[in-house]
């Protein structure tokens, strides 16, 4: 199940320049977002019987907010993460056809740091969108706006199609996702990898050639996932999934250009079926490459090809998800997304994903792009076996 906004919270220093005021750096923020949603219009508008936009200019919402209980350097050196969705505008699984497509809050401290919360309706934007939209604000907001220039193509390559009822059972299985009834059971930790451990994961995955920061970071987490299980009393022939979300944009033949704005993703699966399989590390680092690199020029043709296929893909990663007895866990990359995002006093000193979803990793960039923090969300009981992995606290510091 993806969850109904996508969030993101961006951490900046107190400004160095004389100019930068609070005052003045609130009416840069609120002006430069009104600029910007000339270009990403649909965002000011509302759902329409939930397949469509309707372009109204409804408008945003913006909130402004003090925190006075902690400073900026406490939240990016001890974090703590459940706390992080104070600094967001809403709560995640509240949103409706009346509610706004974007919400943003942004949070002054009283030593002079910002933090922006920012929200955005998955119904019309997937990570890389939002990551496109909060770059565009900040482009404008530094008065760069020709470089500000979405486009929305993308709904004329997949159009909305009415295969609700064909899915409806196998999406109704699903064992990972977001559930506000239950989700004071579910605990994020946050893992980083730094440029050290990357290399020594990849020495490790000696018969994979030149595997990826994404490659072992997520083999080395799902063989943990996949450990931590069998070690429990659960059946130890119990079939495993990996999922990967992909972002299609680069992956088509042509590619698209990266300012395709919506909804451009797919999942793709990888599977341990039996005790016997082969769960050894490097084998898993084939399985994920293998699942990623099958997401080519081809896979997409196919994709727009028709909804024949298109709902063979669907219903076979829907399926895999709902194999009774299955353990799964899903991974997103939002790497390469929002360092970049400069205001006009600096780059984001952090960028956090507060998504409390079980079974559910995010991975970003650390702030200097050598390394992986992931964002791990499991059970509560899981997590404290997880975290306390020895292979684990070799290779990543956890917070």
């Amino acid at each position: 199940m993806s969850p109904l906004l996508y969030p993101v919270i961006l951490y900046y220093t107190k400004p160095e320049t004389s100019t930068s005021t609070t005052t003045s750096s609130s009416t840069c923020l609120k002006r430069s977002l009104s600029k910007c949603l000339t270009k990403f219009y649909p965002l000011a508008g509302r759902l329409k019987d939930d397949v469509s936009v309707d372009c109204n200019d409804a408008g945003v919402d913006y909130l402004e907010a003090k925190v006075t209980n902690c400073t900026l350097l406490d939240v990016i050196t001890n974090p703590n993460i459940p706390s992080l969705k104070q600094l967001l505008p809403c709560e995640l699984h509240i949103h409706d056809l009346e509610s706004p497509l974007l919400l943003v809050q942004v949070n002054r401290f009283q030593c002079g740091g910002i933090a922006i919360g920012v929200c955005i309706s998955h119904k019309v934007a997937d990570a890389s969108a939002l990551g496109m939209f909060v770059n565009g604000w900040s482009c404008t907001a530094r008065g760069d706006c020709e470089t500000v220039a979405p486009h929305f193509e993308l709904s004329t390559l997949f159009p909305w199609r009415d295969d609700t009822n064909d899915i409806e059972q196998e999406s109704q299985a699903t064992e990972w996702g977001y559930d506000h009834e239950k989700d004071n059971k579910i605990v994020t930790k946050r893992f980083v990898f730094n440029a050290t451990d990357i290399a020594r994961l990849r020495d490790k995955a000696r018969n994979v050639e030149s595997p990826t920061r994404i490659e072992v970071v997520s083999a080395f987490i799902w063989k943990r996932f996949v450990d931590l299980n069998r070690s429990k009393t659960r059946p130890a022939s119990k079939p495993y999934s990996v999922f990967h979300a992909m972002n299609l944009r680069k992956r088509r033949a042509p590619p698209l250009a990266e300012n395709g704005f919506g909804n451009m993703s797919v999942l793709v699966t990888e599977s341990l079926e039996t005790e016997d399989d082969d769960d050894e590390y490097c084998s898993l680092v084939g399985k994920i490459r293998s699942a990623i690199r099958g997401v080519d020029g081809e896979f997409v043709k196919k994709l727009e090809s028709g909804d024949e296929w298109y709902l063979k893909h669907v219903k076979a990663v829907l399926i895999e998800q709902g194999k009774g007895g299955r353990e799964q866990i899903c991974f997103s990359s939002w790497c390469w997304l929002f360092y970049d995002a400069d205001f006009g006093w600096g780059r984001p000193v952090w960028v956090s994903p507060p998504l409390p979803f079980k079974n559910i990793v995010i991975l970003m960039d650390t702030r200097d792009g050598e390394g992986i923090e992931a964002w791990v969300s499991l059970l509560d009981e899981d997590i404290v076996e997880f975290e306390s992995d020895p292979d684990t606290l070799r290779t990543s510091i956890c917070f």
